[in-house]
């Protein structure tokens, strides 16, 4: 049995992108004791740090709510050390997007919704990465909680009995059940799928202008990288 704890990220109207992250019981343990560690380490150096703060990606790369007084050398230092719990924890990630832009300069009003069409693509290449597996293995999904949540459930209703045309090349059968949505807040493992999302999302579609940065950056992809078993952006 894997959970699977997804994660959506758009860049304004131009991207949209889904990552996965695929855990066993031994990385779930290893993603969570290691979250706890790096806001407690946090909660020991910066007055007024709460150690149960969510690690969520863009507050703590813009510096914003709980993250707004934390001083950047520590908010880099969190988003490396999450990058380095995930890439030694055995878990696997997956990371689909597409150039929304394209989509609708050749589809027009045909085009799917980007929201459902990469949450397709994503749920179909972590079915085929669970059928892969030594006696294949079977999956739950775990989102967010998310304004298109009932559609969400929905569309995996249908991706699992059958082929969706432009969406699935066949039904998903190694992911059962639906997909379920829960705070990030309160879980560490989504908080680990939403940085991996983010970090790969800016890679692909922000040119850094700090040197500093753009090295920072494309360590922590680099390590995220280490463990991903699928990576794509479709551009029709």
């Amino acid at each position: 049995m894997r959970l699977i704890y997804l994660d959506e990220s758009a860049r304004d109207d131009e991207y949209y992108f889904f990552g996965a992250l695929i855990v066993d019981a031994q990385s779930i343990q290893a993603v969570e004791a290691g979250l706890n560690g790096i806001t407690g380490l946090l909660a020991r150096n910066v007055e007024g740090f709460d150690r149960s703060t969510e690690l969520h990606a863009v507050d703590i790369f813009h510096g914003r709510r709980p993250w707004a007084d934390v001083p950047i050398g520590w908010r880099v230092k969190a988003c490396d050390l999450v990058s380095k719990v995930i890439a030694r924890s055995g878990a696997r990630f997956i990371f689909r997007g597409m150039n929304v832009a394209a989509q609708r300069a050749r589809y027009g009003r045909r085009s799917f919704p980007p929201h459902l069409l990469t949450l397709a693509h994503t749920l179909e290449e972590v079915d085929r990465h669970l059928a892969m597996e030594t006696g294949g293995k079977i999956g739950l999904a775990v989102a967010d909680e998310h304004h298109s949540a009932p559609g969400a459930r929905r569309s995996m209703r249908d991706f699992k009995i059958e082929r969706v045309p432009g969406y699935t090349k066949g039904p998903l059968t190694h992911i059962v059940d639906t997909i379920y949505f829960g705070p990030s807040v309160d879980s560490r493992l989504l908080q680990a799928a939403d940085l991996a999302t983010f970090f790969m999302n800016r890679f692909y579609t922000i040119t850094e202008n700090d040197p500093r940065s753009e090295k920072a950056i494309r360590k922590i992809v680099q390590r995220i990288r280490s463990v991903t078993v699928d990576e794509h952006v479709w551009h029709p």
